[in-house]
């Protein structure tokens, strides 16, 4: 299926920053919950992996491109990534980003109840897209507003 990368809004890459701290936030959010290893609160834990990861690529994009991406179909942020990054976007971090925003509507509009396990498991996902995108954000050099 092609995904449209046109549908992207103009973002001044001096507020990836930003989006990358919403991104830090949740991920530290999705830790306090780990921590208290209560399994009713596994899909809220797989919610926040899931909306980190958007927030860190959106950081990314916004950063690198100057743009975030306003499509509908959540597989947008990665086609942006691949669209403003080319061969910079690793697969292993482009795989990373596919597999936890493929569950996006499972956990969040299909009723889906996460065990703690796949929580946990996209939770390590997000760590890894977070790590990256701090990286990325620190070495790479801000695309001029």
């Amino acid at each position: 299926m092609m995904v449209r990368t046109d549908r992207a809004k103009r973002t001044d890459p001096a507020r990836a920053d930003s989006y990358a701290e919403v991104g830090r936030r949740l991920l530290h959010a999705a830790r306090a919950i780990t921590e208290q290893g209560d399994a009713r609160h596994a899909s809220a834990l797989a919610i926040l992996a899931v909306h980190s990861v958007i927030a860190h690529a959106d950081a990314v994009a916004i950063h690198s491109g100057g743009k975030r991406s306003t499509a509908a179909e959540h597989a947008a942020v990665l086609a942006l990534l691949r669209d403003v990054l080319g061969n910079r976007l690793t697969d292993r971090i482009a795989k990373e980003i596919q597999r936890v925003i493929a569950e996006k509507d499972k956990f969040e509009y299909q009723g889906y109840v996460a065990s703690l396990t796949e929580a946990r498991a996209l939770l390590d996902r997000a760590e890894r897209v977070g790590a990256w995108c701090g990286e990325w954000l620190s070495v790479t050099p801000r695309l001029r507003s």
